[in-house]
């Protein structure tokens, strides 16, 4: 078969957390996509966690295709528990950025805990996937995050055709990440699927971006009119998908997806709802539009590693800063753009483009990327705990 169904992808990523129990796993291992043979799949654990607060646990299975899927081997991925002491917090919330494997800027966090299970996945590849043509990665929230770096290693070392299904995962790299795995995979093989009021898709922000490059992937409507823990429910995503294919998911663009409707909005003088999920999403896109404007490729600038000491906040300021130096018209869309942010904040947006330091706009911006990953955090909290 070319491609797993809706249905079959989100309850394999809901099923799949099972991994942590030998009992229910015994059960996931079952499944009719998988092989019948117990040597041909497998539990993979992982370290999740830092320094004092680092454990190891399952975390994924890798299996061989069974009837329909003889030719296909299966990669999937847990997301967040509460089993590990919390060890999966630490991990999520290491949002620093290093090379991934295949060289390619990547979240630290999402890397640390792949490169733990690398070994065991490149030896359960060696010794069934000889005859293998298709890898489906696949996986909710942080799983859905690995899975994303484990299809672009695959892909890295090897002709077979990857497949990649995520649900409601967070960004996994930088724009040049998400850009390679575009080329590498291909679009039509990068299954990105969220509810728009998720909160967990929507971090961290720029420059991290998700696959496919320039798509908005499967944008699920929801019916909650504010960010909401239960739509990060991998029980939600699988009733939300029910049986439709991939064709009836694939709606239309976000208004975000436009540059023009982005700086209508950011023109516009009517105040933000920071308790609305759209009002992340503009910010989000106003954000990769101001850096657009001060340089083509600044975003560059930005990929090139972060030092000891310097944060992203600080890098994406600096960037700002040298917008407002650039021109005057550069410099009122990032006055637009960081009043706009205040505002969201509940700050008092008064601030005139010549007060826009560096180190103020920095406060801004951390303040901004500490607000969207606490509403994620509370939603993955909530539905696991």
């Amino acid at each position: 078969m070319s491609e797993l169904s809706p249905r079959s992808a989100s309850s394999m990523a809901r099923e799949v957390y099972a991994v942590q129990t030998k009992t229910m796993l015994r059960a996931f291992l079952a499944r009719k996509e998988f092989s019948t043979k117990s040597s041909e799949k497998q539990a993979v654990d992982a370290t999740v966690g830092f320094r004092v607060v680092n454990t190891r646990d399952g975390f994924a299975v890798c299996a061989k295709g069974g009837q329909g899927y003889e030719n296909d081997l299966f990669l999937v991925f847990r997301g967040s528990t509460t089993a590990n002491m919390y060890a999966d917090w630490i991990s999520n919330f290491r949002i620093g950025v290093e090379p991934g494997l295949t060289g390619s800027m990547v979240h630290l966090g999402f890397n640390h805990i792949f490169t733990s299970m690398q070994p065991q996945i490149q030896e359960f590849l060696e010794r069934n996937g000889r005859s293998a043509r298709t890898v489906h990665c696949v996986g909710h929230s942080l799983g859905g995050a690995v899975a994303t770096l484990a299809a672009d290693w695959v892909r890295g070392r090897s002709e077979r055709v990857v497949k990649l299904y995520t649900f409601g995962a967070p960004k996994p790299g930088f724009g040049s990440f998400s850009d390679r795995l575009t080329q590498r995979l291909g679009r039509q093989n990068i299954y990105r699927v969220y509810h728009t009021t998720d909160p967990v898709p929507m971090v961290p922000l720029y420059p991290f971006m998700h696959p496919p490059a320039d798509s908005w992937g499967y944008h699920l409507p929801s019916s909650d009119s504010l960010l909401s823990a239960e739509a990060h429910d991998i029980k939600r995503y699988v009733h939300s998908v029910g049986a439709s294919g991939w064709k009836a998911l694939d709606g239309p663009a976000p208004l975000t997806a436009t540059d023009k409707l982005v700086e209508r909005w950011l023109m516009s003088e009517q105040s933000v709802n920071p308790f609305s999920p759209k009002t992340w999403d503009w910010l989000n896109a106003a954000l990769i539009l101001v850096v657009k404007k001060i340089l083509k490729g600044a975003a560059m600038l930005i990929q090139g590693g972060i030092t000891i000491g310097i944060t992203l906040a600080d890098k994406v300021a600096w960037l700002l800063r040298k917008g407002i130096d650039l021109s005057k018209a550069v410099g009122e869309w990032v006055h637009r753009l960081i009043l706009k942010i205040m505002q969201a904040l509940g700050m008092v947006a008064s601030r005139t483009v010549e007060e826009l330091t560096q180190g103020f706009m920095r406060q801004v911006l951390q303040r901004l990327m500490e607000r969207i990953g606490a509403e994620a955090a509370r939603a993955v909290r909530q539905i696991v705990s």
